[in-house]
């Protein structure tokens, strides 16, 4: 089954990286459940919303592509820049995460359960921003 990947890397069915992806099956389809889950599900984030912090953290990672791939379904919203402000923490200095930066998500009108769901989206484009570079390196070698 392809997924997100597989479509950014523009990996066909037989090929060396299909292969090699073929090895861990459950990744795969993890990777593409967390997909859907994230940008598909129900959330106080609007989907505008969740693909512009998307385009953003590929945009931090350098990944054009995977940015190109949030971009036309981005949007803005008067939350967008406490968004992006904590979507670049969290991608640049984890570390510098506290308690005042969910409570200034809290004031900006994000629930607990949409905290969750901004950190999730973040460490999932993350995630696959990195998987996307390895196999850009397996792919060249």
């Amino acid at each position: 089954m392809a997924d997100v990947i597989d479509e950014l890397m523009g990996i066909a069915p037989g090929s060396k990286l299909d292969g090699l992806r073929a090895l861990r099956p459950d990744v795969r389809l993890a990777t593409q459940a967390s997909e859907v889950a994230i940008f598909e599900g129900e959330s106080g984030l609007t989907r505008t919303e969740r693909h512009a912090v998307a385009l953003h953290v590929a945009e931090l990672n350098g990944d054009a592509a995977l940015a190109e791939h949030h971009r036309a379904k981005a949007g803005d919203s008067p939350r967008i820049p406490v968004l992006l402000a904590h979507a670049t923490m969290l991608t640049m200095a984890p570390d510098q995460a506290t308690p005042e930066a969910i409570q200034t998500l809290i004031a900006a009108g994000l629930a607990p359960r949409d905290v969750v769901m901004l950190s999730q989206l973040v460490a999932h484009v993350n995630y696959e921003a990195r998987l996307l570079a390895g196999l850009r390196l397996l792919e060249a070698a």
